[in-house]
């Protein structure tokens, strides 16, 4: 008989905090009311070095790795540390392997005092993986119950055998790297907010709102600083939305750019819109550095689908920028239209052609294309597969169950591939033509939009707030990256519209309150066309000092 799901959850709550040492656990945990934002609360609980080490880039670590000034083992216990004490006060982590992790260390530190060299070039960097990515040993769960009754359960919901590794994962490993915890997601990866009936992860710049699904425990981690370098995956936006609801530098890759192999999802294999693996960082050198890492080692002899594209060197001379300061749908806040009309105006400033662009299809419509994918077996997969677990569908989901899924036959299959290939078509045109409308006569380089039409929500109010600016984006297949840029200010006042294009757009609109979101992130996305990974980063590093507000 299967256990109560509600038991399954409490032995597993109770096994996560088992492994986390007796003296990094808090003795009192505030409510989120009482204590909003994470930093501050446990700054004061880590040793000076601690905070150093969480505080720099990957790249600073591995030049003092290097050197001898830091060892791996520091590395990875000051991460271990830090990671603890976030997941505490956000519920970030499904699976935490800190005693393999520091092991691992050792080995790392035995190797180099042997050789006097770095195993590779990550060597020593903690890495933290949303939990699709598989590690032998280590389960996956995908956000239901049932993985963690059994084996047998975990490998028909992960679709995976017991061995099975992710070949991302293989690769940053056989680089150096060190994994320590896996991160949460919502049921299935279905949501813009990252709660189950496992628990609900929490925002660490402020933990009465939800830092994004479906990549949202990645996220809060790492902008809790409990890591420097994370792996998510996106298909709807599930990498941008939580790097633009927690301050990140998150990029989507174009389609099977990075490899995807031996990787868990919710339909796998779906070919018309598919899932892509991609980092999120806090800081974008390091996304540039670990991206060349994956690519150096030449995922496509392993990985069928990667294309065999390697990392290319980018020359970057006049610049031509697109700026899309809404979608007609949903407009965003205030200050996310603030940040946009000061980037456009610090880049003219600094001579680089802007050219503002409108949206030549329906973004919703788009949308409503990209659901429809999800729901191609009317949830008959995510129904499946809670029931193993006896457990009932979160109102996550719920809400979603709603829409009513349509079951697709082989020509639906078919006919949405085609559709998806005009909206490709018509998208692309209209990026050509940006060049009848600049100075030196080439399209845009990139066009820079909103991440999202707000910088985050309250936690459970997801349905208030639109998610469109992503999603469309997944259709497209264009390479993407998200940058921060600034903050909600008090200076930040709402204005009066009575010009809505809808009832999503009123909405949103009506939810922003100045009060609620002072200090937030503001994040914008970054677009470059497909398979241009390598140019959205290096129009990052060059246009990014110039737009940071």
């Amino acid at each position: 008989m299967t256990a109560d799901y509600r038991t399954v959850i409490r032995l597993k709550h109770a096994s996560n905090l088992d492994k986390i040492p007796a003296d990094w656990r808090l003795k009192y945990i505030p409510s989120p009311e009482e204590q909003q934002e994470v930093e501050p609360y446990i700054e004061p609980l880590l040793s000076s070095k601690e905070l150093w080490i969480t505080n720099v880039s990957a790249l600073e670590l591995l030049k003092n790795i290097k050197s001898g000034q830091l060892s791996a083992l520091e590395v990875c216990e000051a991460f271990c540390h830090r990671s603890a004490l976030v997941h505490q006060l956000t519920d970030c982590l499904i699976e935490i392997f800190y005693d393999r992790a520091l092991q691992r260390a050792r080995e790392l530190d035995a190797y180099f005092q042997e050789t006097g060299k770095l195993v590779g070039p990550l060597h020593g960097i903690p890495i933290s993986l949303k939990d699709q990515f598989n590690l032998k040993g280590i389960t996956t769960s995908l956000g239901y119950v049932a993985p963690h009754i059994s084996e047998e359960l975990e490998c028909i919901v992960s679709q995976k055998t017991p061995d099975e590794e992710s070949l991302l994962a293989r690769i940053l490993y056989d680089a150096g790297a060190i994994f320590y915890v896996k991160t949460t997601v919502p049921m299935a990866m279905f949501g813009s907010e990252t709660s189950s009936n496992l628990g609900v992860t929490r925002n660490p710049f402020d933990r009465r709102k939800c830092p994004g699904g479906s990549s949202g425990g990645e996220a809060a981690l790492l902008a809790g600083k409990g890591s420097v370098i994370g792996m998510g995956t996106d298909i709807g936006g599930s990498i941008r939305g939580p790097s633009t609801q927690c301050g990140l530098f998150g990029l989507r890759p174009c389609s099977n750019r990075f490899p995807y192999l031996g990787t868990s999802n919710s339909y796998p294999n779906q070919p018309i819109v598919p899932s892509v693996a991609g980092p999120m960082c806090r800081y974008l050198e390091d996304m540039e550095y670990v991206s060349k890492v994956v690519l150096d080692a030449q995922p496509w002899f392993q990985d069928a689908k990667v294309p065999p594209i390697p990392w290319r060197s980018v020359n970057l001379d006049i610049i031509n920028v697109g700026f899309m300061h809404w979608d007609k749908i949903v407009m965003p806040h205030p200050p996310i239209l603030r940040a946009l009309e000061h980037a456009e105006k610090s880049l003219q400033e600094h001579g680089i052609d802007c050219l503002d662009v409108e949206p030549p299809l329906n973004h919703a419509e788009m949308a409503t294309f990209l659901t429809d994918i999800y729901t191609c077996d009317d949830f008959a997969e995510i129904k499946k597969f809670a029931a193993l677990g006896g457990e009932p569908l979160p109102e996550l989901l719920v809400k979603m169950f709603q829409l009513n899924g349509q079951v697709f036959d082989l020509n639906d299959v078919f006919n949405k591939v085609g559709q998806k290939y005009q909206y490709q078509q018509t998208y692309d045109k209209f990026w050509n033509d940006t060049a009848h409308h600049t100075k030196n006569g080439k399209p845009v380089d990139c066009i820079i939009l909103p991440g999202w039409a707000c910088t985050s929500w309250k936690i459970g109010e997801h349905y208030k707030i639109a998610n469109i600016y992503t999603r469309f984006l997944n259709v497209l297949d264009y390479s993407v990256i998200t940058l921060p840029v600034s903050h909600v200010r008090d200076s930040d006042e709402p204005f009066e519209r009575t010009d809505f294009a809808g009832e999503a757009d009123r909405l949103c609109w009506e939810y922003y309150d100045k009060e609620f979101y002072r200090g937030m992130p503001i994040v914008l996305q970054l677009v470059c066309r497909r398979y241009e990974e390598e140019k959205c980063i290096a129009l990052a590093k060059k246009l990014l000092p110039i737009i940071r507000d």
